[in-house]
This record gives C-alpha cells, sequence and structure tokens, in this order.
C-alpha cells in the first residue's frame, strides 16, 4: 500500500473529529454563554481547513503537471492557507471585541454545559491528535497537522478549568479573560501563518534561507567561476525552487553536466531546494563586472528592459 493511502484514512477521520467539534462547540457556547467556548470553537474551525489543506496538498503532489500547470498544483495549498489565516484574523478579531464588550454587559454562563462541552472537545481532539502521532515522525505536512491539533487539545482543558472555577467560585469574567487569551494566541499563529503565505505568494526568499549563503556556495562549487542572476522561491511550504547563470570555463558539454548535476545534489542535501535550474555562461558580461552584487539580487540595482548578462 503506497504511503498515501496510510496517511490519507487518519488525516479524514482527524478532518471529520475537528469539523463535528467546532459545530459542537459552537452550538455549546451560544446555548452556555460561553465565548470561550466561541473562541476554541472558531479555532477548530480553523484547525478543520488546515487539515483540509493538508489533505489537498498531500493528494495534490502526486497531481501530474500539464500544460496550463508546468509547476501541478502545489501553490493551492498556499492560496488556501492565505484565505484561511486572513478569516483567522478577522474572527480573533471579533471575538476580542465581543469579550470585551461583554465586561460591560456580562452575561449569565451556564457552567455545567461548558464543562461537559468542553470535556467532549478535550476528548476528540485529543483523540485526532493520536491518529496522527505516529505518521507524522514520518511527513512534516502531517506533523503541521498534529502540532495544531495538540494546542487544541491544550485549548480545551483551558476552557474545562475555566468551566470549573465559574462553577465553584463564580467568577464568569475568567470566561471572557480565556477568549481573549486564546484569541490572542490565534492571531498570533495565524498572522505567521498570513506571513508565510504572502512571502511565498510573492515569490520571496523562502524562510530560513540566505540568498547569500547560497550564492557563495555556489560560486565556491568546485568548477564554477562565479553565479549572477540568483533567484530562489517556494511554490508550497515544501517545495523550493531555484534559477541562476553560472559562469564556467568553456568546455565540453558533457563536462558540465557532471558539474551541475553534483550542484543539484548538494543543493537538495544543504539546503532542501527541490527544483535548481542553470543557466551555463563562459564568461561574465560588462554588465555583470560592473556590478557584481547584482550576482545575489540587489534590490538597489536598476533593471534596464530585458536586461540579461
Amino acid at each position: 500500500m503506497e504511503f498515501k493511502h496510510i496517511t490519507e484514512k487518519p488525516l479524514l477521520y482527524s478532518i471529520f473529529l475537528n469539523g463535528s467539534i467546532g459545530l459542537v462547540e459552537l452550538a455549546g457556547g451560544f446555548f452556555s454563554g460561553s465565548l470561550a467556548l466561541v473562541s476554541d470553537a472558531m479555532h477548530n474551525f480553523g484547525d478543520f481547513i488546515s487539515l483540509i489543506i493538508s489533505f489537498a496538498s498531500s493528494r495534490m503532489t502526486y497531481w501530474s503537471s500539464n500544460t496550463k500547470k508546468s509547476y501541478g498544483y502545489f501553490r493551492f495549498e498556499i492560496l488556501a492557507a492565505f484565505i484561511n489565516s486572513v478569516l483567522l484574523v478577522l474572527i480573533s478579531v471579533y471575538i476580542i471585541y465581543e469579550a470585551l464588550s461583554r465586561f460591560r454587559h456580562p452575561t449569565t454562563i451556564n457552567s455545567m454545559a461548558m464543562l461537559m462541552i468542553a470535556a467532549i472537545s478535550f476528548g476528540a481532539n485529543l483523540a485526532s491528535a493520536l491518529l496522527l502521532r505516529k505518521h507524522g515522525k514520518e511527513n512534516l505536512n502531517l506533523r503541521s497537522a498534529f502540532l495544531h491539533l495538540m494546542t487544541d487539545t491544550f485549548e480545551s482543558a483551558a476552557v474545562i478549568v475555566t468551566a470549573v472555577i465559574i462553577r465553584f467560585v463564580k467568577f464568569s469574567s475568567l470566561d471572557l479573560f480565556i477568549s481573549i487569551l486564546i484569541g490572542i494566541f490565534i492571531i498570533k499563529s495565524s498572522w505567521d501563518l498570513l506571513l508565510e503565505s504572502i512571502n511565498i505568494l510573492t515569490e520571496g526568499s523562502p524562510k530560513g534561507i540566505d540568498l547569500k549563503e547560497v550564492g557563495n556556495f555556489i560560486k565556491d562549487f568546485p568548477g564554477v567561476r562565479g553565479v549572477h542572476h540568483l533567484h530562489i522561491w517556494s511554490l508550497s511550504s515544501n517545495f523550493r525552487a531555484l534559477s541562476a547563470h553560472i559562469v564556467v570555463d568553456d568546455m565540453q558539454l558533457s563536462r558540465t553536466t557532471a558539474i551541475t548535476g553534483e550542484l543539484e545534489e548538494q543543493l537538495v542535501k544543504r539546503f532542501s531546494i527541490d527544483h535548481p535550474t542553470f543557466q551555463l555562461e563562459s564568461q561574465l558580461s560588462d554588465d555583470c563586472k560592473a556590478d557584481l552584487i547584482a550576482q545575489y539580487g540587489d534590490s538597489n540595482r536598476k533593471m534596464k528592459p530585458h536586461d540579461e548578462s
């Protein structure tokens, strides 16, 4: 059985559980009057979408490229992540606004209903996380989903503690404090995802990649005399591409193939760059000699139309 079929089943179970948890918590939040439950429900819905993204991206990885999508469908994962993060930020802002409003106009909270629903949510979140734990060690995509679900589990535990305190101490305002904390946490995690997805969509350098370090590595590679017009970008969270003009001695094509082949292998091992593309040149043009900083994509360099080295 292929690995993708092994990992899809626990993902589907987790998607079903997370969506169900979100609906139950949302209904329970309105019934009990607990904003903390509503906040946790919104986070569960966010992770529900994240799990769907994980499932879709694991499927799309195996979709063949075609004449209209020459790179395949990797970037759909990022588009979905961008939309998801924007919605979560907006929802979290509303939750915080609603919590602040309730400080002025308190509502009665059914702590027993809140406790029972939070306990159900805790059990379902924990079960979802355990479903993905095994495969999360082997697959980065599933590891991310596992960490999301563990966060949900801790949040549900916090809501349980809140419900117990409200029931026995009658401190209803704690529900609002927890709601604000959950809202802030969702904004923080969603904001990071939003910035990362924007960086990928605008073809920025991948997170953790130093363009100059990669440039120096290529320039110092055996058989390479120089590098310029270096670009590194991501198609998805786990697929990095590179293009560069590299200067080599004037030699037979078969010898340059050996250099670029070994360079490609080392870029994968050292920088996890999956798709390097090189244009070979035997000498630097006058433009590149005069402005060598262009080899690292200096934004201050004034490019002429159709500037080529």
